[in-house]
């Protein structure tokens, strides 16, 4: 009988040993890895918008929910008006940002029977921008455009709410496209009375219960929303 033939089994090569040149090579390698990933690290950190401070406001002397000269997107005024809204923003939040139409619908849809007031609360351990946002839009309202800034900088709120570094210059452009007083907005953005005016709206919130951003008081009283939607309902109750 013939013989069957058995399959021949390929000789493993064996690996040759890593050349000491070869090796030094890759170890230069991995370190120039290592150096690129913390000077990327320390770029990065660099480059990240530190949060804005905020004067200190005492406890006694927070807990208004009107103040004088008040900032609105309504045509009236809340003495003049049938019911007052309150919002109080951070420029930053996405979930504010998500509201602003709905909130300046409202204020255009009821005229001169509601009030919309607009106040800030900048959640400064989170959002690094939201201070100067409200810098920007108090330095706007100086000038009486206020209501334009809440738009543009909403309009803007995906180019520069995730940007890196400072985002003034930003905002300045903001401010030069509205045609402002470019020298009047530097002056009142300078002024420690601006932030110490953003301070107050902050220790207010937190003194009347607000815990975040958007929230709302109707008539005295912060509205719990399911939807954004529920604040045409909730007005609408409150002007009946």
């Amino acid at each position: 009988m013939p013989r069957k033939t058995r399959p021949v089994k390929s000789a493993r090569r064996k690996k040759s040993p890593v050349s000491p040149r070869a090796a030094q090579l890759i170890a230069v390698g991995v370190a120039l890895a290592l150096i690129a990933i913390i000077v990327a690290i320390v770029v990065s950190s660099l480059n990240r918008a530190e949060p804005q401070a905020l004067p200190t406001v005492a406890p006694s002397d927070a807990g208004e929910l009107l103040r004088e000269n008040p900032h609105l997107l309504s045509d009236v005024a809340p003495q003049d008006a049938d019911a007052v809204l309150v919002e109080f923003v951070d420029f930053q939040c996405p979930a504010c940002a998500t509201a602003s139409p709905i909130v300046q619908q409202v204020a255009d849809e009821y005229g001169d029977r509601l009030a919309v007031v607009v106040r800030n609360l900048p959640l400064t351990s989170i959002h690094p921008h939201a201070v100067e946002a409200a810098v920007a839009a108090e330095a706007a309202a100086a000038q009486g455009e206020f209501a334009a800034m809440y738009k543009e900088l909403f309009a803007t709120h995906q180019e520069w709410s995730s940007a890196r570094g400072d985002q003034s210059d930003t905002f300045r452009d903001l401010a030069e496209q509205l045609g402002l007083d470019m020298d009047e907005y530097d002056r009142v953005a300078d002024d420690p009375a601006t932030r110490e005016r953003i301070a107050l709206d902050q220790a207010d919130a937190f003194a009347l219960g607000a815990t975040g951003t958007p929230s709302f008081f109707l008539d005295g009283e912060l509205v719990q929303l399911n939807s954004f939607d529920d604040l045409r309902a909730a007005v609408e109750s409150a002007l009946q």
